[in-house]
């Protein structure tokens, strides 16, 4: 597997804001091998230094344990360092991509020109499992367990998933284990710019194997605006990888409203008013927040 090399990445973030990344796991491979693991933890960047407390229940890091240390914008040049030039991959990777361009953008940074790719989908074409959350993938494939929510150890797992369904499938290089790689994020100007909005062909399809307990199993949702967290097209793919059916308009099908705050929650758009009518009309439709959405999210 000489051109199974790569970097694998995992964020942690202090609260549901993307730019609030608070850790960050690094396994280099080689080869199909590993060859070197890093961690840094970090103190949230200025303006989203607050730590949920659904967050730290999530992953153990508190405001005291980081508040002595250098924040993103000290980190970043040795963390890119350590990557070079490798392609990242991660498990459900577009979470660390939009964190990489939340927190530079929060820092006056450009965005880099990555390459990404991502284990979720890999897991998705080669396994038939209930569900593929990190911990699920790694007990299918015999994968040693590991502490999820530690960035190190997850990084570590992506890597691992990675060098065995390269094994598994025979591939050789990145290019035959992920034929439909996505492109870097510096080659998508349009697609997770504010105010994005997709053509109906281009929405993305609910996931069938999600879990069929989960919020957004079985919902038709309409997303209003960008949220701040997320770019919109994101935000549908989130919510389609857990089973839910994403359409553009508020009809009579949609079931759930996630709406983003508009001169800091004093009005509400067009989505969101016809939501609120059609159900005092008696249509069974709610609508919430990003907070609310963020959190939901991160059920399994």
């Amino acid at each position: 597997m000489q051109g199974i090399s790569f970097t694998a990445i995992d964020f942690e973030t202090a609260n549901s804001f993307r730019a609030s990344v608070c850790a960050v796991g690094l396994t280099k491979v080689r080869a199909g091998h590993v060859v070197a693991q890093r961690i840094w933890l970090m103190k949230p960047l200025p303006g989203y230094t607050e730590f949920d407390p659904t967050q730290v229940a999530v992953h153990g890091i508190t405001a005291a344990r980081v508040s002595h240390l250098p924040d993103w914008r000290s980190a970043y040049g040795p963390i890119m360092d350590f990557i070079g030039g490798d392609a990242l991959v991660g498990h459900d990777v577009s979470f660390e991509r939009s964190v990489f361009a939340k927190a530079n953008e929060a820092s006056g940074f450009p965005i880099p020109a990555l390459e990404f790719h991502c284990t979720l989908e890999l897991a998705r074409q080669h396994l038939q499992l209930p569900r593929y959350s990190p911990s699920d993938v790694v007990a299918a494939l015999d994968i040693p367990a590991y502490n999820h929510h530690e960035s190190g150890d997850d990084a570590r797992a992506s890597a691992l998933i990675a060098i065995e369904l390269a094994r598994r499938t025979g591939s050789s290089t990145l290019a035959e284990l992920w034929p439909s790689s996505e492109k870097p994020v510096a080659k998508m100007p349009g697609y997770y710019s504010a105010g994005y909005t997709r053509k109906l062909a281009d929405l993305p399809k609910a996931n069938p194997l999600a879990n069929p307990e989960g919020p957004f199993f079985g919902q038709t949702v309409v997303f209003s605006g960008d949220l701040a967290a997320m770019a919109r097209v994101e935000a549908q793919d989130a919510a389609a990888a857990k089973g839910a059916t994403i359409v553009n308009s508020v009809t009579k099908k949609v079931t759930l409203v996630v709406g983003a705050e508009i001169d800091g929650g004093t009005r509400f758009s067009a989505k969101v008013k016809r939501a609120h009518e059609l159900a005092a009309a008696g249509q069974d439709i709610r609508v919430i927040g990003e907070l609310d959405f963020m959190r939901l999210l991160g059920d399994e």
